[in-house]
């Protein structure tokens, strides 16, 4: 499964979410169940004690991997 938050060290940085189906599928059914009920989800990295996000940079040396990403729905 590929699922990354990656941040672009540039002037006019940008944010790339990178994934394969699986990740998608992931990324989804966190969606959904915010849709459903909660506030708020957190993805993170193995090495911040997650397992949602995975740790290879799937873009260029100008890429950051990011190990923590909340989804917030509001009201």
């Amino acid at each position: 499964m590929i699922l990354t938050v990656e941040l672009e060290n540039a002037e006019d940085p940008e944010v790339a979410v990178c994934f394969d189906f699986e990740g998608l599928d992931l990324l989804i059914s966190k969606l959904e169940a915010l849709r459903k009920s909660g506030d708020h989800s957190h993805l993170l990295t193995p090495s911040w004690a997650g397992d949602s996000l995975t740790e290879e940079k799937q873009g260029d040396e100008r890429y950051e991997l990011v190990h923590h990403l909340r989804l917030v729905r509001l009201p």
